[in-house]
């Protein structure tokens, strides 16, 4: 339009954005400075918290909110950007929408707690005192009443006195029973799951908010389905009110795995000394073999090559119709997911369920 002042023209050979520093990274197609991309991310996971914010609170009155930390990229990085997101909104309110609490769970039984987390958690807490910190183990989740009564009955059965003892020594012969590695993976995940949604209700928590990416919200939806509970979907990777009783949140959604890893190191200064790196695991056979691992190292290299194939796992999954809460009238004793035409009649558990701890099944 005449009098109309165009555009400036774009020079591609710096950041896409601000067109002032040279690019460092890409995301997607799009060449980014270091400052930009972390604007980037910070956007990404601000923009999934807008129930939280400031004017959706009562004055005087904090929601707490629960983050479980693995050490992991994701939960890490999500500590970060939403601390710093808390500073922001302290800063223009004099208040904040939310309060958070770290939970780590520590993998087996209080016997065999790692002197590396313990000291991961103490350098967290130096850098990031204004949160509250518990630890607890995966053990614990055998003194909860709804599990207890799920393996009660195993104490009919000759290998299973998993109700006798300690219980750090019914975990090493509940574990010890499972059959397969799949199996292993999937009971250290759902009791995982069941201690972190207790540990949350017994905080008067809201939420729970989880640093999943959108590769590990695609990996856990073709897991989950190879394992059975392809029914669950609706439920696997939305936000918001879930079978659990509990609110949960993936602000951290929109974001591939590779590009929070590259967060964790722009950022200044860096978190890398906060995560936990483990070591790539080399399975000496197919038996040893998780679906979830084969589920990862396949979005890794499609994430490499072809990151929109990921975000679409994800993006068409969201579109499946939930039932209504309202609706449940039963769910599995483990997964906690719907159950009704899921199941075996009589069963207490789901098919996927019963695939990875049938001595409970009866």
């Amino acid at each position: 339009m005449p009098g109309r002042r165009g555009a400036a023209p774009t020079d591609f050979s710096l950041c896409r954005r601000c067109q002032s520093n040279d690019p460092t990274i890409t995301v997607r197609t799009e060449p980014l400075c270091d400052a930009c991309f972390c604007k980037y991310v910070a956007t990404k996971v601000v923009k999934r918290m807008e129930t939280f914010r400031v004017r959706h609170s009562e004055p005087g009155y904090e929601r707490t909110l629960l983050l479980p930390l693995s050490f992991g990229a994701g939960s890490t990085t999500l500590l970060h950007l939403l601390s710093e997101h808390l500073k922001g909104q302290v800063e223009k309110t004099r208040r904040t929408g939310f309060k958070l609490h770290l939970l780590h769970i520590a993998d087996g039984s209080r016997s065999t707690a790692s002197p590396t987390v313990e000291a991961l958690l103490e350098k967290v807490k130096q850098r990031y005192p204004e949160h509250s910190y518990s630890i607890s183990h995966l053990s614990d989740a055998l003194a909860l009443e709804d599990v207890r009564t799920l393996l009660g009955n195993d104490s009919k059965d000759d290998e299973s006195h998993s109700l006798e003892g300690s219980d750090s020594d019914k975990f090493e012969r509940l574990i010890a029973s499972v059959g397969s590695a799949t199996s292993r993976a999937d009971v250290f995940q759902l009791l995982k799951l069941k201690l972190i949604v207790h540990f949350a209700k017994s905080k008067d928590c809201e939420a729970i908010l989880w640093g999943d990416s959108t590769t590990k919200l695609a990996e856990r939806t073709l897991a989950e389905t190879a394992k059975g509970r392809g029914f669950a979907l609706p439920w696997t990777v939305a936000d918001g009110e879930s079978p659990h009783g509990m609110q949960l949140y993936y602000p951290m959604r929109e974001l591939l795995s590779k590009e929070i890893a590259s967060f964790a190191s722009i950022v200044d200064p860096p978190l890398d000394e906060l995560i936990l790196r483990n070591e790539a695991r080399v399975a000496v056979s197919t038996r040893n073999t998780t679906i979830d691992d084969l589920m990862k190292q396949y979005f890794e290299s499609v994430e490499r090559d072809y990151p929109s194939i990921v975000a679409n796992v994800v993006r068409t999954t969201g579109k499946l119709q939930a039932a209504s809460l309202s609706e449940i009238e039963k769910q599995c004793e483990l997964c906690e997911m719907p159950l009704d035409g899921q199941a075996p009649e009589r069963s207490r558990l789901c098919y996927g369920c019963i695939r990875a701890l049938p001595q409970a099944a009866g």
